[in-house]
């Protein structure tokens, strides 16, 4: 059996399946095939750019041309990223919201045009006419971060296509048009990530997910599920707050921003295996006042705050990221590790993040999909189990199938029966989907 017909079966059956096959074995074309000849939507997560773009620009519209006469019909292919990825005309247009003054700055004005990052905003403003995407990977040569910076939003910042003066030629909303129209969605572990366990609706609806470099998945997940203060971060939150809020919220912030940044001053890096006293004290007032903030920045509109709705939102997003981590780490789950680093330039941050993501894996990503992850590099000590169990796999009916020269050789446990798994051949044994915390195939292809 081939990696292919291995993978056309889970997505048929709406099982899961691990595939190890080697760099330079035609592993991408072992899922691009049954995923376009799927006929239903299929979302492709990689964990490279490099390869996102080799599946774009290369091996998807070949396989297209390819599999055209069979299929008679040409499938729609699209990449999709995060928000901070394409352009924001918005910024572009309108200004960056400042954190000492009210209103928006001109980026432009601001920046010496001899200076790098006065060319690099210049070239940006040129390439915002030519280009189709706005993204930001399609501008060659690149430009800096602080650049980029000045002419993109998060997620959070973001004020909605509805809000927004721009939302019909915004490129993040065109992106994801043309997304909802594609039968394979090619995006990034990161986004993956964000649309299963943050419970952002980013992605188009699927079945069917494709997770190549999946050996890289825990780690980006781990560090999308990963939260951060730092004094600067609190900072500028309360600078962003200030002028939109009355003053006793705004000092309120301001009294827990500097509580906390006194006892970072002293934080040695290294793990948390409790909260020190003073630390949960200085994190409950940044969360309480952090809370007060957001509620009065929600109840309040000032019409002398220029293009208020944008600043307004930077300030929301600024808050609403200290009081998430500061009430997450207060919380205390037993689940999470908290530890403090200390860097030569931007000084300590606190950091929390889940010991494991298996269960959230488990939860969120197996549970309502068919799933398919391969790599070059998925078996650790000659078996599935290690990368098995990171993943929130942990199946009672095991068969591994190795590929070679065309040959399948197979070993499975004696508990291995019909009863606990559906076996379709002496080389592979399907789980249904529905079975994710139980039953699944893992395959290993090498040639």
């Amino acid at each position: 059996m081939t990696m292919a017909e291995a993978v056309a079966e889970a997505i048929d059956d709406s099982s899961h399946l691990l595939v190890q096959a080697g760099t330079g074995t035609g592993k991408s074309l072992g899922y691009l095939v049954p995923a376009l000849a799927h006929g239903e939507r299929v979302i492709v997560a990689t964990a490279t750019l490099a390869l996102q773009r080799q599946l774009v620009e290369r091996d998807l519209p070949r396989t297209v041309d390819a599999l055209h006469p069979l299929l008679r019909r040409r499938p729609e292919f699209a990449m999709l990223k995060g928000r901070s990825n394409y352009l924001c005309l918005h910024r572009l247009h309108e200004g960056v919201p400042q954190d000492e003054e009210e209103g928006l700055f001109d980026q432009f004005e601001a920046a010496a045009p001899t200076s790098k990052l006065g060319q690099d905003l210049l070239r940006l403003r040129d390439w915002s006419d030519e280009t189709e995407t706005g993204d930001r990977d399609d501008l060659t040569p690149g430009v800096s971060d602080r650049a980029w910076a000045q002419v993109s939003v998060s997620s959070r910042e973001c004020l909605g296509a509805t809000k927004c003066a721009y939302g019909a030629e915004c490129f993040a909303e065109m992106s994801r048009e043309r997304a909802k129209l594609a039968e394979v969605v090619v995006t990034n572990h990161a986004l993956l990530a964000i649309d299963a366990i943050e419970g952002a609706p980013v992605l188009p609806q699927h079945e069917v997910l494709i997770v190549d470099e999946a050996h890289e998945l825990v780690s980006r997940v781990t560090g999308v599920a990963t939260g951060e203060l730092t004094p600067g971060q609190v900072n500028r939150a309360v600078r962003r707050a200030a002028k939109l809020v009355n003053e006793k919220a705004a000092d309120q912030l301001q009294t827990a921003a500097e509580g906390f940044e006194r006892l970072m001053e002293l934080a040695l890096p290294g793990r948390l295996e409790e909260i020190p006293e003073d630390l949960g004290y200085a994190l409950m007032a940044l969360r309480d006042a952090a809370r007060t903030v957001i509620s009065a920045i929600g109840a309040t509109r000032d019409k002398s705050v220029q293009d208020e709705d944008a600043v307004r939102k930077q300030a929301l997003a600024s808050v609403e990221s200290v009081h998430d981590v500061a009430e997450r780490i207060t919380n205390g789950s037993e689940w999470d590790v908290v530890w403090y680093e200390r860097h030569d330039r931007f000084g300590a941050s606190l950091r929390v993040a889940p010991m494991s993501v298996s269960g959230l894996l488990r939860e969120k990503l197996f549970a309502d999909r068919s799933v398919v992850l391969t790599s070059a590099t998925l078996k650790l000590g000659g078996d599935f189990n290690g990368v098995g169990a990171s993943l929130g796999l942990a199946p009672r009916a095991r068969r591994a199938t190795t590929f070679r020269s065309g040959r399948a050789s197979t070993s499975a446990p004696p508990s291995t029966t019909r009863s606990r798994g559906s076996c379709t051949s002496p080389s592979i044994c399907r789980a249904p989907r529905a079975t994710a915390t139980g039953r699944t195939c893992w395959t290993s292809s090498r040639s």
